[in-house]
């Protein structure tokens, strides 16, 4: 699972290499500076991106690597953004950086079960409840693109096929809200995690983002796109099996359930005691 997490910074560190000098010229031009200033941005966003890699995945600094990860994608964000878009950025930030928190709390459950905590209780479920919430920004993205569709075929086409189709688009919408409403409340969390990994494979290879897959004149662009794609998988994969969290409905429940079982356990103590 860490490697899929990671695979996605990993391609952008192949690209930079094998797209060196035109990517360093791009980035001069967005930044309206000169192409030595390009090439040592660029260099500098690789050493950046490789160290934090090394760091999350051959490595126990994990917090280390994050806080690389995140320092390069906010300057990245100051420098090379369109300001128009800001604001969906932000959210496919989040969405990138959910996905690094749940590896986190992933790496420190599988420590704690070794008997080797790094992590304390409280800083662990913290952790996994800012994972889930960055996550939740996928479905505010999937929002955003439906009822982009939606108004497309609501006002173009009136043939029934195309009803269908637009029914069965406003079906998937209802589902988003319904998986972003269980994955931030942390409500049955485990079974809407194996829900949404079958949304995704639906929305980005069955549906018509299939076309990202092909058709593109850098071979580069499909590896991103799978690579992507994986590491939402696997963030899913791992909420699936760490479960909500003590901040989540799902915790909430087994807290009463563990309290009301102690209550049961002490009066019927009690009563074999009198």
């Amino acid at each position: 699972m860490p490697y899929f997490v990671m695979s996605i910074y990993f391609m952008d560190l192949l690209y930079s290499l094998v797209h060196f000098f035109h990517l360093s010229k791009e980035r001069a031009v967005v930044m309206d500076a000169s192409k030595v200033f390009g090439y040592i941005y660029t260099m500098f966003d690789m050493i950046l991106i490789l160290v934090s890699v090394i760091l999350t995945l051959g490595t126990q600094l994990e917090e280390s690597g994050l806080t690389l990860l995140l320092i390069g994608r906010v300057i990245h964000c100051l420098l090379l953004s369109n300001w128009s878009m800001l604001m969906h950025y932000i959210i496919s930030e989040c969405q990138d950086m959910g996905c690094l928190l749940m590896l986190l709390a992933a790496k420190a459950k599988v420590r704690a079960m070794m008997g080797c905590p790094k992590m304390e209780v409280r800083s662990y479920h913290t952790l996994l409840l800012a994972a889930r919430i960055c996550l939740c920004c996928m479905f505010l993205i999937w929002l955003d693109e439906d009822v982009n569709v939606c108004r497309f075929v609501k006002g173009y086409f009136l043939f029934h096929i195309f009803l269908v189709f637009y029914y069965f688009k406003v079906l998937f919408q209802v589902l988003s809200v319904l998986l972003f409403i269980s994955i931030f409340t942390g409500l049955y969390c485990r079974f809407f995690s194996y829900l949404t990994i079958l949304a995704l494979i639906y929305h980005d290879i069955l549906s018509n983002h299939w076309s990202m897959i092909w058709g593109w004149n850098d071979y580069f662009l499909p590896l991103n796109y799978f690579a992507l794609f994986f590491g939402k998988i696997a963030a899913f994969l791992m909420l699936s099996e760490l479960g909500g969290g003590k901040w989540s409905m799902d915790g909430f429940w087994d807290n009463d359930y563990n309290w009301d079982r102690k209550k049961s356990y002490k009066i019927v103590k009690e009563q074999t005691t009198a």
